[in-house]
């Protein structure tokens, strides 16, 4: 019989395994994090202004009125809860007198959506800060793709100057 000897397994092996997966970990990690950034980052507005043919934002911002208050039921059983409004809307100075010219022409339609729009919620929708944001990013989409279907979005944000929930 012939004398069989064998080598022992080394042992070294075991930690350079776990070092390399802990290194992949972390540069998956890593990659995780900044992957998403550079695909879903928008460029600043004042580059996609210029690249749009359009001169960037003046820095300047002014404030248009939409006029009366907004009051409408909230959608509750028995409409006792109702929601009160006056909104402001922002926009670039140099625009402001374009914006109000154009929201005192398409004002009914912009108030009849609006009231329908509100009468929608209920009350747990219009409370608190997350909301309020919610009402006024969709009154942000609505206005401007209203007001500039073919054109640059003008209307830069929304303010309430007045929020009355009773």
């Amino acid at each position: 019989m012939a004398n069989e000897t064998s080598a022992p397994p080394a042992k070294g092996g075991g930690k350079t395994t776990i070092i390399l997966l802990g290194v992949c970990g972390i540069l998956a990690l890593g990659a995780g994090g900044v992957v998403p950034y550079f695909l879903f980052h928008e460029p600043s507005k004042g580059a996609h202004a210029t690249e749009a043919g359009h001169a960037p934002s003046s820095g300047k911002q002014a404030y248009v009125t939409f006029g009366d208050p907004i009051l409408v039921n909230l959608n509750e059983e028995r409409l006792t809860r109702y929601l009160k409004l006056k909104i402001l809307l922002v926009v670039d100075a140099h625009e402001e007198k374009a914006v109000a010219e154009l929201i005192q022409k398409k004002k009914p339609a912009l108030k009849n959506w609006l009231i329908a729009h509100l009468s929608d919620k209920s009350l747990p929708e219009v409370s608190g800060a997350a909301g309020q944001n919610k009402m006024r990013r969709e009154m942000w989409q609505q206005f401007n793709g209203e007001l500039f279907p073919d054109g640059p979005e003008k209307i830069l944000d929304i303010f309430f100057e007045e929020f009355v929930v009773q």
